[in-house]
């Protein structure tokens, strides 16, 4: 709506006051949303930060139980019969007890205090069976369900030596590290539970210190808020301009000020807590390889006569994520042993240690990262061990809460943006419901399609994780194909949806299609949420898309019915913007929120957001909700009639089977299949959090929104558009081809971007493409579109079963780098089967 459009609605004093009402009022719930929604995730991100190092304090004794297995196992003992085990686990409890709980208990309150009962240290089997435990009530009996498969998931990850396996079990958190056998293959766990109740006391006390601030920031901004807008919005629209930009600038920079400032604010108290805890794990770290000196010592071993101390302190290091370096001094201060994470070093043996004594003998170091242990030994000082934490770990962290951070703004922002649009649609209804009939304007349909990708979308950064969570063998398939099964099926009735809705639309209009496809696709996410087993969820998926075909294609027909030849361009543009940025969004949220409350819990989200468009689509859109009217013409019935040999024509037509078998085909199968199952299943393997991913899947999007209209207007201008098909194309296989140069989270990021720009290129070329050509004249645009995106459902129903063949291989990137060289040679394939249709077959522009 422009300016000019709000000086005519308020025509007299009490319009322009009411409007000035209603715009302060939309403010203030666009305000609370954004700030509310901000404050949700924040508090979700710093929850999983707190509890994680917490639990790392555990891990630290659990990883010298399992050093101390892992030692024994190496001299040939055996886990099922491991003669002295219950001295370990006694010494390892006695260990949390008197240096984790009491320390921890001095930061809540005594009724939270640990005590003995309240703590567990066992040894299980690789099944989860438990082996050994200081309470032997628990012999033989099995771990639960969700413990198991955080064990089996902790050894399979790459680096996961170092990783925070544990898992809350109702009131109990139980945390697992893996017991290694000479041949590195997983022979048991160690396993410690504790009740949840001085975690929990913890936050609760964090909570009431750090709110206080955050509400102080939030009254501050909402006040600062109400000021700016009554300067911004006149008491009188009608005697002065009202600019919409700076209205929307106040909110924006109110709402973005508020969002950096408190959670810059939360990162700086975790950065505290976080060095604290992180000395706190050095400092035991040190006193249980302390006690192991010490055990030397009572043997009679000299301090400087010590076998391969400087191999035991690296294996330490390599345990402890946040330990730098450890080194053992004598008693006057001469480095003896140290070891670094790239490094270790015997003084006594080792002459090429100029640079790591120099380092060893440096006199000042950080009180905030070094914690020095003294070696009293018969009552006598022998020497000391001095520790670093690690810097890059800390920075590590605080980049990570900060790239979550700006993934909530950005978030925040598509959420302004559409629901900007949403405030001034719901001001002009109703003021223009007072003026007589309210007239249908077609970018009502923008928020309804942002919040149904929203849904949609919002499990796409672990729909395939979560059927492995679920996996059956089906019909003698690979494990990793019935992992794809459910993107297969989704993409297979959104296909043949769309072929439904098309027909539905054009004899019942748009609303019908799309009230039964946010019924269907909200049934089919509810389904997914219940699914008890791999079948069930498979069959939810299908529901879901054939719900969502159907709401997709009728979303675009409701833009084509309410535009005119003029404003039918930019309110599909409208519409694809609101779509990508609810998939942009949805991916994102789904991501942050599957890391903090599992997957099962996000497809309940899902569905009530997409039961909340139905409800938006009553209220808004009721006007539009009529049946079409048909023709009664007969020369214009007989036109729509499809004949055979057109249809015919077109399907055997040289540059339409290259366009749909060596370009359309091609990248549907690329996007889906690396987007939709590759990308998650890779990047869950080699250790990426779940939020990752779903900030990962967002640069696709966001490529869409921004590289997509700027490709768009050269396309259009130019004559020969297959060029353009051709550069996206080979962007889509460069995609590939990075993973022959890269690896991990970088060549996946890298990947993504490029499928972005390659779509970007593909999306606004093809079709255009198509429209040029003379069977398509013939047949008619509308019916050549429809089969020629139908056969791109195909390419997206195979994507994911091409690339599991890519899972399943011995090494994935030597075989994405083959599909890279698959899709060029495609490409190239294209771009000369189409070299001389130019004059042949392709209408030039007059």
């Amino acid at each position: 709506m422009t300016d000019k459009e709000f000086k005519s609605i308020a025509r007299n004093d009490d319009g322009e006051r009411s409007l000035k009402l209603r715009l302060l009022t939309s403010s203030v719930v666009l305000y609370v949303i954004a700030v509310g929604f901000s404050a949700m995730f924040n508090l979700g991100s710093f929850d999983k930060l707190y509890i994680e190092s917490n639990v790392s304090q555990y891990l630290v004794i659990g990883r010298d139980l399992q050093r101390r297995l892992e030692s024994g196992i190496r001299y040939g003992k055996s886990l099922n019969q491991f003669i002295g085990i219950d001295k370990y686990l006694s010494e390892a409890k006695s260990d949390i007890l008197n240096q984790v709980t009491q320390r921890q208990h001095t930061d809540t309150n005594r009724e939270s205090a640990l005590k003995d009962s309240d703590i567990t240290v066992s040894v299980v089997a690789p099944d989860g069976t438990i082996l050994y435990s200081d309470n032997k009530y628990l012999l033989n009996k099995k771990l639960p369900r969700e413990a198991i498969d955080i064990q089996i998931r902790s050894s399979e990850k790459k680096k996961a030596r170092g990783k925070h396996n544990y898992v809350k079990y109702q009131n109990t958190y139980i945390a697992t590290l893996p017991v290694m056998d000479n041949q590195n293959a997983r022979v048991g766990s160690v396993v410690i539970s504790f009740e949840e109740k001085q975690i929990k006391a913890f936050l609760d006390n964090l909570y009431s210190d750090n709110l206080k601030p955050v509400i102080y920031i939030s009254i501050s901004g909402f006040l600062l808020l109400i000021g700016l807008l009554h300067v911004v919005i006149p008491s009188k629209i009608g005697t002065r301009s009202f600019s919409k930009k700076k209205f929307c600038l106040v909110i924006f920079t109110i709402i973005a000020s508020v969002q950096i400032l408190t959670s810059g604010l939360s990162t700086y108290k975790f950065k505290d807590h976080f060095l604290k805890a992180n000395k706190a794990n050095t400092l035991t770290t040190t006193r249980l390889l302390m006690r192991d000196i010490e055990h030397l010592l009572g043997q009679g071993v000299r301090l400087n006569r010590l076998f391969n101390m400087d191999k035991y302190i690296g294996t330490v290091i390599n345990a402890a994520p946040e330990l730098k370096d450890i080194t053992l001094y004598d008693r006057n201060s001469q480095p003896l042993y140290r070891a670094t994470k790239t490094r270790m070093t015997d003084f006594q043996n080792n002459k090429d240690c100029y640079d790591e004594w120099l380092a060893a003998t440096k006199s000042e170091y950080n009180p905030d990262y070094h914690v020095k242990t003294d070696l009293i030994y018969q009552n006598q000082f022998r020497g000391y061990l001095a520790a670093n934490t690690s810097k890059e770990i800390l920075f590590k962290k605080i980049a990570e809460i900060g790239v979550d951070s700006l993934t909530v703004i950005a978030i925040s922002i598509l959420f302004f943006v559409e629901l900007l649009i949403l405030i001034f649609k719901y001001i002009e209804r109703q003021v223009e419901s007072g003026n007589g009939p309210v007239k249908v304007h077609y970018g009502v349909m923008r928020p309804a399609a942002f919040l149904f990708l929203f849904g949609i979308d919002i499990s796409v950064s672990f729909l395939p994780l979560h059927m492995e969570s679920l996996y059956v063998p089906i019909l003698g398939l690979s494990r990793d194909t019935v992992m794809g099964l459910p993107i297969s099926v989704e993409f297979l009735f959104v296909g043949i949806s769309i072929l439904i809705s098309g027909v539905w639309l054009d004899r019942r209009g748009w609303h019908e299609p799309f009230m039964v496809g946010l019924i269907l696709a909200g049934v089919g996410v509810l389904y997914s949420w219940l699914a008890p087993d791999a079948l069930h969820f498979i069959i939810s998926r299908g529901v879901v898309g054939l719900g969502y075909g159907l709401s997709l294609m009728a979303s675009q027909g409701f833009v084509i019915t309410f535009s005119d030849a003029r404003s039918k361009a930019q309110g599909l543009a409208h519409l694809f913007a609101g779509i990508y940025a609810g998939s942009i969004c949805g991916a994102a949220t789904g991501g942050m929120l599957a890391e903090r409350i599992g997957y099962s819990p996000v497809f309940l989200g899902g569905a009530i957001i997409m039961f909340s468009v139905i409800i938006y689509t009553l209220v808004f859109m009721r006007n539009a909700i009529k049946k079409p009217v048909y023709q009664t013409v007969k020369a214009k019935a007989a036109d729509s009639v499809i004949k055979g040999k057109e249809i015919f024509n077109f399907l055997t037509n040289r540059t339409v089977l290259s366009l749909i078998f060596l370009s359309s085909l091609p990248a549907a199968i690329a996007v889906v299949g690396f987007l939709n199952y590759f990308s998650p299943i890779y990047l869950n393997r080699i250790g990426a959090s779940q939020s990752t991913i779903g900030q990962l899947l967002m640069i696709y999007g966001i490529c869409l929104i921004y590289f997509g209209p700027l490709i768009s207007r050269y396309v259009d201008a130019s004559k020969n558009k297959k060029l353009y098909i051709f550069l996206g194309c080979t962007l889509g296989s460069l995609a590939f081809l990075t993973f022959h140069i890269l690896e991990g989270i970088l060549a996946a990021a890298i990947a993504i971007l490029l499928l972005g720009i390659s779509s970007s290129f593909v999306l606004a070329s093809q079709s255009a493409f198509a429209l040029k050509l003379k069977v398509t004249q013939e047949l008619g645009e509308g019916k050549a579109i429809g089969i020629f995106r139908s056969t791109s459902r195909v390419g997206q129903m195979l994507g994911p079963i091409i690339f599991s063949s890519i899972i399943v291989a011995t090494n994935i990137n030597q075989g994405i780098t083959y599909l890279g060289i698959a899709y060029l040679l495609t490409a190239l394939l294209f771009l000369f089967l189409t070299y001389k249709d130019r004059k042949t077959v392709v209408m030039e522009d007059a």
